[in-house]
């Protein structure tokens, strides 16, 4: 959210709050009897105000705090990408390592879709691929259809997959419909957002954002009331502005009696 925005948002909702106060300052003429009007007219329209101006800043605020977090911070955060094997994953890899802020670039898990694997199957590929792909660590069946498989680092993806492919036709009679690359990159936090909207379009997916920021971030979530009850304290905030209106009189009178007294006090 563009911060003019949320600065006329706050703008509109103090407004609203000079409403109510002047409203409330109409008392001595609209009468005394009418005190619970006020109340009840601070109170919707604290709710209003809160639904319609503060709500919309209160969503965004997590975004806005990181933000402000990435922009200070000297650390890192970790992206997660995902690369089909269709394309080329090691020149989409090389033009992300060029991007500003990129600290290192590492391909690891593999997710291999494939045709049926029978139960009969499932613990021999587990042990035998990485024995047949000296580039794979690990390799594990999710599913009757899914392979999950561990990569050195510093291999080519395309080329395990390739001979992955090979050998599982050749030896099972199974074959790969298709596969994701797994990519992890170390980003200075400040400049998460530039290298996000840097990234090759239609190469690549984020799938996950973690560190020190998405942490606070986090915290701040857990943290922060639900937006309804702060809605809710919108209307109870209207009714304290409705009534200060209404004993404005009373109220500034108490402080200047409190302040003479210690003035006085003071001098004595």
């Amino acid at each position: 959210m563009e911060t003019l925005f949320v600065i006329i948002m706050i703008i509109l909702f103090f407004l609203l709050m000079a409403f109510v106060f002047s409203t409330a300052l109409l008392t001595p003429l609209i009468g005394k009897k009418n005190f619970l009007f006020v109340i009840g007219l601070g109170f919707v329209v604290g709710l209003i105000g809160g639904a319609f101006f503060i709500a919309p800043v209160y969503d965004d605020l997590p975004d806005m705090a990181r933000a402000i977090y990435m922009s200070t911070s000297d650390q890192q955060e970790i992206i997660t990408i995902n690369i089909s094997t269709d394309s080329n994953v090691n020149q989409a890899i090389e033009t992300v390592k060029k991007i500003p802020g990129v600290q290192s670039v590492e391909s690891g898990e593999i997710t291999v879709k494939t045709t049926g694997i029978s139960s009969a199957w499932k613990s021999n590929l587990e042990s035998r691929i990485p024995v047949a792909n000296t580039n794979i660590t690990s390799a594990k069946v999710i599913s009757d259809d899914t392979l999950m498989v561990q990569t050195k680092p510093g291999s080519d993806p395309t080329e395990v997959i390739k001979k992955l492919k090979s050998w599982l036709v050749l030896v099972s009679g199974i074959d790969i419909k298709f596969s994701i690359v797994q990519v992890k990159l170390v980003v200075d936090a400040s400049q998460v957002d530039s290298v996000v909207k840097q990234l090759p379009q239609g190469e690549v997916v984020v799938t996950e954002i973690n560190g020190p920021v998405e942490k606070e971030i986090q915290t701040l979530k857990n943290t922060i009331p639900a937006k309804n009850n702060v809605i809710l304290f919108c209307g109870f905030l209207g009714v304290i502005v409705g009534l200060a209106g209404m004993f404005i009189d009373t109220i500034t009178l108490g402080f200047k009696g409190l302040r003479d007294r210690l003035r006085k006090k003071k001098d004595n």
